[in-house]
């Protein structure tokens, strides 16, 4: 491979629906795309990308002293068009020698000691490889804080991906759903709002498991955010199919030293199985539970949920919250929804987190300054657009 993306831009890349790096790069009149788009409608889409990409303005204006580029910008220079829907310009690319860091509004380097043949990687265009969602995020941890590193490593070990399609592509993505023929790649699947518009969440299979972060952590030859990754592959519980998840985990879950209230031990999306009666409320065989507290010490299980707008892709969403919750009730588990304002608000979440030491059945203790300290700057890191979380 002439370039590789690594750090950020393949953290981005990995982000990217299936579906759209196809619409974006597949041949116009392939069979891929046939049932899709016509050769005029593809044509017109990749237009319109050009036109309208960043990333291609910035490969034109390279382009004009292409001489000095050099071979791995060049390259992306190249897949520009294809590149357009993941990337953003300055593209990250590792490079192993310092004599090859020359950067550029195209191209970003990252020195890194692994050369190219101890690189994992994919291909993602024509002479150009794409690092693994792990060694990706292991160059982000080696800059970012800790809590920013679980947030980012939860999203790899959770069913969910945040992606903001281009316009031109957005517009696509929209007709193609409701036309009711947009095909689910992978196991990817957008997720919608209430009236059936894209959103910037979709939902697919996870990448990676706490524990192969970990063990790809304790094996990997690179120094740099090994540490950072190590922590942090300690504090991601598999599964979150939202930020929202991810965020009221962190908060509830992570100990008081790290900001959180310490209530650990849960798990996200549970599935509970339901006996016959409580098939009859629900209307169907199993219930997920978003956060997951098992029952014990003579206390009843306790699923917190995440209530959010958008319609799931798990189907509860044609469900009442009435029903769900006399389901659950009747196979000992209380239920307690919690809304994102009551979260974001610090005087409504230590109500919140009272209620739920009382479900747990453990004492709510006031925090000491230390605590309150560290819960400020927890709040701080979590509550952000997702969206920019890679380069925050």
């Amino acid at each position: 491979m002439e370039a590789i993306i690594c750090d950020i831009s393949a953290f981005l890349y990995w982000r990217t629906p299936p579906i759209v790096r196809m619409l974006a790069s597949e041949p116009a009149n392939g069979p891929l795309l046939r049932d899709l788009l016509t050769w005029r409608e593809a044509c017109e889409l990749r237009g319109a990308l050009a036109s309208s990409s960043p990333l291609f303005a910035a490969a034109a204006g390279e382009g004009r002293s292409r001489a000095r580029l050099g071979l791995r910008a060049s390259a992306i220079a190249d897949s520009a068009a294809a590149l357009s829907v993941a990337l953003h310009p300055p593209v990250d690319l590792l490079v192993n020698e310092p004599s090859q860091r020359s950067a550029s509004a195209l191209v970003r380097p990252r020195l890194c000691s692994m050369s190219q043949g101890e690189c994992a990687m994919c291909a993602a265009a024509p002479n150009v490889g794409v690092t693994t969602p792990l060694f990706a995020l292991q160059q982000i941890a080696a800059r970012a804080s800790l809590a920013r590193t679980v947030m980012l490593a939860s999203e790899l070990c959770g069913s969910f991906s945040v992606y903001v399609a281009p316009e031109p592509m957005r517009a696509v993505l929209q007709r193609l759903i409701d036309e009711g023929r947009l095909p689910r790649i992978s196991g990817w699947s957008p997720v919608l709002d209430q009236d059936g518009r894209l959103t910037e969440l979709w939902s697919r299979p996870p990448l990676a498991t706490a524990r192969q972060i970990r063990e790809y952590a304790q094996g990997s030859p690179v120094a740099r955010g090994r540490a950072q990754l190590m922590c942090a592959a300690e504090l991601v519980v598999d599964g979150a199919a939202s930020p929202f998840e991810v965020v009221a985990g962190m908060l509830l879950g992570f100990s008081r030293r790290l900001g959180g209230e310490g209530y650990g031990a849960f798990s996200h999306n549970r599935k509970v199985a339901l006996t016959l009666d409580s098939r009859r409320l629900a209307r169907r065989g199993f219930l997920v539970c978003d956060l997951f507290w098992a029952a014990g010490d003579g206390r009843r299980a306790l699923d917190v949920e995440c209530q959010s707008r958008l319609v799931h892709a798990s189907g509860d969403a044609a469900l009442s919250d009435a029903d769900r919750s006399a389901a659950l009730d009747l196979m000992g588990v209380d239920v307690v929804n919690v809304t994102y304002g009551q979260l974001a608000d610090p005087r409504r979440f230590e109500a919140l987190s009272q209620l739920l030491a009382q479900k747990l059945g453990v004492p709510h203790r006031e925090k000491t300054a230390g605590q309150r300290a560290a819960a400020e700057r927890l709040r701080a890191e979590v509550f952000v657009d997702w969206v920019t979380l890679p380069f925050a």
